[in-house]
């Protein structure tokens, strides 16, 4: 089982003298576990290669003995027999021979954290110089797709294989060649970003890249340049051993070419309106989507849709006639083109800008990336307008975009995490690209959001830049020289509570995806607040690195007058006192309005505030310490507002360090005033029109106090639609109950056009929707087993290619549990979200192998494209009621005679059509829908929900009879 071998069975031919760090002996290390968790899984096998720059020096493997039960996703995943562990060494007897092996050479891994912490809670610590390569990725392959072992393979042109991945020695000689290329990438970096990586690096707690630096540093007059390495992307080229040196300008201090990014950051001039608004000339327009028409040149397989043809005159009409229009497109109709062809025809006849609103980032980039360049380049053909006539731009929130002078202050502080210092430094090799500072450019993961939101411009409300580069003001200005504008639902809402100081004046608004309107309306005009991130807040002002103490420090190394002194009194008394109090009353706070709402039952995850609750005694323990808390919040404003004042007043050489802590007072001053005004809200001055509630996640999570508007429509109405001279509403689902009244009374979007266009695909013939009429009530003992049942008898006559939808999470696991064995005997993969797998990699493990079923609930309702054959079976578990008991649907049910039919019905009816819609996605798809809930049958209301499908055929049956009309319509 233990293989430790000089020589590798991946030794190249080609070595070369080397220099630091790859003239030492270096020792790349992987391991394979039961899981994530380094206190509770076990290793099951370890791999090793040592190395000397491309020679191989040898080799250690072994798989180990686990003594506990490996689950049959990690049973896939590596492809390691459970029985072949049976019969390996345990830990202990190889721990020996892996750690002289390892000798006191200097270890690599791809996240090498996680390897070293299982070896050190398995008995082995290791004490040599550590490297990651995942850390160098980060750094000096900035904007990377992924920073996963095999994709970053690929990006420097390593061979790698998928499936001979997740075993040991194969990803430790993986990791061996790509630490080889990396340091090379750093080798030929400028001498003047390596030193500024190399400080934030060892100013960090203990970054895996301090020490691969220094040596390269260290070695750089000798340095030797390796021959080119094939398959490299235009991403590394300029930085790869081999490559000419680029040419670059001298750069300054802080590590980048200041000049150059200046000159990137273009700032054009604003549109200017004509004074006389001239109409789109309709039919011309119209004319456009015709099968002789540009697009039908500029498109490979153009079908001339009259669904669109449609559209595209009724939202030209709309916007000439300054009206309210709200289209109901079916998928397959091509609304994106739709309304974009009126829309820029609009904007650049009279100079003006329409701004487009989407949910999704998808959305977001296929108008950006493919629709919009479509549309210009039709339009160039047709002779009409040129595409260089028409500008457009995606604008985003504040928290996407770099704060040029926050990253600065950040990259020159003291005490930076391991994931602060290697964002930084990532930041610093992108600023010599980058013209938009757009984070979408970087890959920030969920690892990094926090140490990105510091140096976001996110709340940075009163900076000016530094340097002259500000990325938020570069976006901005690309909007207001923009003719159709991009931005999302939150960033759209966002801008009407802050005034409309975000998005750049406009007078003609399409809303896509509009059926989400309401829900990310709820959340952006209302607010939360979870006790962790308060935790967070006050731990950030007091901590070991805290605001406060940081920038009493910096008034503190300066002549600070006696004024400026007393500051610094109350800011000692503050860390040490009050803010300890402060967290103490927080904690307090949330205990009593759980304990309140849920009435003392600790099972409840979820429970109203209502008037009733405030009347209750119970309630008089949140007010009396809300009245302490709001105490100690204004003693905090003051403070902060204090050193704010008192570190603008002095004068020192740490100007750029001075400019950020001062943003970061600025901030949290803000985030405090908002903080006490909302508890002021939620504890003892309620609104009317707001519902006000409690969630625990789970009975030892996180509690957070929400606050949403009981209905968004009159805001709307109010701050946006009444407004705007033009707006147009449109989704592929937005009827309910064969009308759209129910969007438009949720949404306020009243007095407006209607249209409701359906799909050009023939579902008559594609799909067959089938309901099993013997299926148990949905309260019956034996429903679980028999929806299993149907899943599996439909997803066998498919060959897989099923992904079926539940509603809870509950009866999805039970579900997957029944059917694992089942699956297994048939070599069906079973994907079952909230398991070991992301949504994600559900997805693409789907694509790759479509003998697969997937158990999906929430986000695989929507927003999941499996064109083709590759899903074929549609399974609907239950009908998508929403859960009674959920706080703001509770509270707006009630402003209903009949709650059920009049809020509810269309609600879940909404939310079937979404589903439905995961199937056909094309008009060659074919396949079978299966409703299992008897409520469809047997109810009166059931037939709402078929009728509101797609005109499909339709077949009643026994469950036992599902693979037979699965197989006959798919083999049709």
């Amino acid at each position: 089982m233990t293989l430790n071998r000089p020589n590798s069975q991946f030794h190249s031919d080609m070595t070369s003298p080397e220099t630091p760090p790859l003239d030492e002996i270096w020792v790349a290390i992987d391991v394979e576990t039961t899981g994530v968790d380094r206190d509770s899984d076990r290793i099951i096998e370890v791999g090793a290669v040592k190395f000397q720059g491309e020679e191989t020096r040898g080799e250690f493997q072994s798989l180990v003995n686990p003594g506990v039960e490996v689950s049959e996703f990690i049973e896939e995943l590596t492809g390691i027999d459970p029985q072949d562990l049976d019969g390996a060494p345990s830990f202990p007897a190889i721990a020996d021979d892996l750690l002289a092996f390892i000798g006191s050479s200097p270890v690599v891994g791809h996240t090498v954290g996680f390897d070293l912490g299982f070896l050190r809670n398995h008995g082995l610590a290791i004490t040599s110089p550590v490297s990651d390569v995942y850390d160098l990725a980060r750094v000096f392959l900035p904007g990377a797709r992924s920073y996963r072992l095999g994709a970053i393979a690929a990006e420097l042109g390593v061979h790698f294989v998928e499936t001979e991945a997740h075993r040991a020695l194969y990803d430790a000689e993986v990791t061996r060649r790509v630490f080889v290329e990396l340091v090379r990438i750093a080798s030929r970096a400028d001498a003047g970003v390596l030193r500024q990586i190399e400080s934030i690096a060892s100013r960090s707690q203990s970054s895996p890249m301090t020490y691969p630096l220094r040596r390269i540093a260290e070695g750089r007059a000798a340095e030797r340049a390796a021959p080119p390495t094939s398959g490299i992307s235009e991403l590394t080229r300029p930085y790869m051993s081999g490559a000419p040196e680029p040419t670059r300008p001298e750069i300054d201090g802080d590590g980048f070419d200041l000049a150059s990014l200046r000159a990137r950051l273009r700032y054009p001039q604003a549109l200017e309106a004509n004074a006389e608004e001239e109409k789109i000339d309709i039919d011309a327009a119209a004319g456009l989507l015709e099968d002789d028409g540009p697009f039908a040149r500029a498109l490979p397989g153009f079908d001339r849709r009259p669904q669109q043809i449609e559209m595209a005159r009724s939202v030209a009409e709309a916007i000439n006639d300054g009206q309210r229009l709200i289209v109901e497109a079916g998928t397959g109709v091509g609304k994106s083109l739709a309304y974009l062809l009126p829309a820029a025809l609009h904007a650049a006849l009279n100079g003006r800008r329409v701004v487009i609103s989407t949910n999704t980032i998808n959305l977001q980039e296929q108008i950006i990336e493919k629709d919009i360049p479509t549309l210009l380049a039709a339009l160039e053909d047709a002779g009409g307008v040129s595409g260089e006539e028409i500008r457009y731009a995606l604008l985003k929130g504040r928290a996407n975009y770099l704060c040029f002078k926050r990253w600065i202050g950040a990259k020159n502080s003291d005490g930076l995490s391991d994931e602060d210092a290697r964002l930084a430094s990532e930041v610093l090799l992108w600023l010599d690209r980058t013209s938009t500072g757009d984070r979408s450019e970087l890959n920030i993961g969920g690892r990094s959001l926090a140490s990105w939101n510091r140096i976001s411009a996110q709340g940075a409300l009163d900076c000016m830049g530094a340097m002259g580069v500000c990325f938020l003001r570069g976006a901005r200005t690309r909007a207001a020289a923009s003719h159709i504008v991009v931005v999302n639902h939150a960033l759209l809402l966002t801008d009407l509570v802050m005034g409309g100081a975000l998005v750049p004046e406009y007078d003609a608004l399409i809303i896509d995806e509009a059926h989400h309107l309401e829900s990310e309306a709820t959340r952006q005009l209302g607010f939360e607040i979870s006790q962790s991130a308060v935790g967070d807040r006050l731990q950030g002002l007091g901590g070991e690195r805290g605001l406060l103490p940081r920038a009493a420090a910096a008034i503190g190394r300066t002549s600070a007058p006696a004024q400026e002194r007393k500051v610094l009194d109350g800011v000692a008394e503050m860390v040490s006192g009050m803010l300890p109090r402060l967290r103490e009353s927080m904690t307090a706070l949330f205990g009593f309005a759980e304990e309140a709402a849920s009435g003392g039952s600790s099972g409840q995850l979820q429970a109203r505030v209502t008037n009733g609750t405030r009347g209750q005694p119970r309630w008089s323990d949140v007010e009396t310490v809300w009245e302490t808390i709001d105490l100690a919040l204004a003693n905090l404003q003051d403070t902060l507002a204090s050193l704010g004042s008192a570190l603008g007043d002095t004068d020192t050489e740490d100007a750029d360090d001075h400019g950020g802590l001062s943003m970061e007072l600025g901030d949290s001053l803000q985030e405090t005033v908002e903080l006490r005004r909302n508890l002021s809200e939620f504890a003892v001055h309620p609104k009317e029109d707001v519902v006000y509630w409690v969630e625990k996640a789970g009975r030892s999570g996180d509690t957070t106090l929400f606050a949403a508007p009981l209905h968004v429509g009159e805001q709307l109405e109010t701050l946006l639609y009444s407004r705007k001279r033009s707006v147009v509403m449109t989704s592929a689902t937005l009827a309910a109950n064969g009308t759209l009244d129910h969007i438009q009374e949720r949404t306020g979007f009243h007095d407006a056009e209607r249209k409701m266009l359906g799909s050009p695909f023939d579902y008559k013939t594609s799909t067959l929707v089938c309901t099993p009429n013997d299926m148990p009530e949905l309260a019956a003992p034996n429903y679980a087993e028999r929806a299993a049942r149907a899943i599996g008898e439909a997803a066998a006559a498919a060959g897989g290619r099923t992904m079926a939808l539940f509603t809870s999470y509950a009866a999805l696991r039970e579900t997957a549990e029944s059917k694992r064995e089942w699956t297994r005997e048939r070599g069906i993969d079973l994907l079952a979200q909230g398991g070991e797998a992301t949504p994600y990699q559900m997805i693409r493990r789907f694509r790759n192998n479509p003998n697969s079923i997937i158990l999906g609930t929430s986000s695989f309702w929507e927003g999941v494209d499996l064109p083709g054959d590759s899903l074929q079976v549609l399974v609907v578990t239950r009908l998508p009621f929403a859960v009674p008991t959920e706080p703001v649907f509770e509270a707006r049910s009630e402003l209903y005679d009949n709650p059920f039919m009049e809020y509810a019905l269309p609600q879940a009816i909404l939310r079937l059509r979404q589903g439905f819609g995961r199937l056909i996605r094309s008009k060659t798809d074919r396949g079978v829908v299966i409703i299992l809930d008897q409520r469809v049958i047997s109810r009166r209301y059931g037939a709402l929900f078929l009728q509101s499908l797609p005109p499909a055929s339709r077949k009643t049956c026994k469950v036992d009879q599902l693979g037979g009309e699965v197989k006959r319509w798919l083999d049709r």
